[in-house]
């Protein structure tokens, strides 16, 4: 039987869903100490402060289906953390801005982050993270094309 000797600690697939759940799992309780969620700490994260970027483009690096990313931007324009706008040169496109409240939540946030990150990599040296950062990006160039 084909497969009969497969092992999943030995499949990198199973490291790297592993690592992204188990680092939603830390970074998640440690967000809502300081009143957000992943769904918003990813928006926050992926408008840059003073830039403005599509809803459809906010989606794609968040990884979300562009229904679910709408409704997320929508209850944060509710709480005054981002700012949506039609684009001037295309009003089909609604694009994003943080407001200063979204600014404060995301240096809160980025403060959070950070400690998950100094926590996971603490005795990881900076080029094996660049190598790191290499590779995963030509895994995912391949799976794309």
């Amino acid at each position: 039987m084909e497969g009969s000797d497969f092992d999943a600690r030995q499949w990198p697939f199973f490291w790297i869903t592993q690592t992204a759940g188990q680092y939603v799992r830390t970074i998640e309780p440690a967000l809502r100490k300081i009143g957000l969620d992943v769904p918003r700490w990813r928006v926050l994260m992926c408008v840059a402060p003073g830039q403005a970027i599509s809803v459809t483009e906010i989606a794609e690096l968040a990884i979300a289906k562009l229904p679910t990313m709408l409704k997320t931007i929508q209850r944060m324009e509710a709480d005054g953390l981002v700012a949506c706008a039609q684009r001037a040169s295309d009003g089909r496109v609604t694009e994003v801005t943080l407001t200063q409240s979204g600014l404060e939540a995301r240096e809160r946030a980025w403060g959070v982050a950070e400690k998950v990150f100094e926590k996971a990599f603490a005795k990881t040296t900076q080029a094996d993270q660049l190598r790191l950062n290499k590779l995963l990006e030509r895994i995912y160039t391949r799976l794309r094309t």
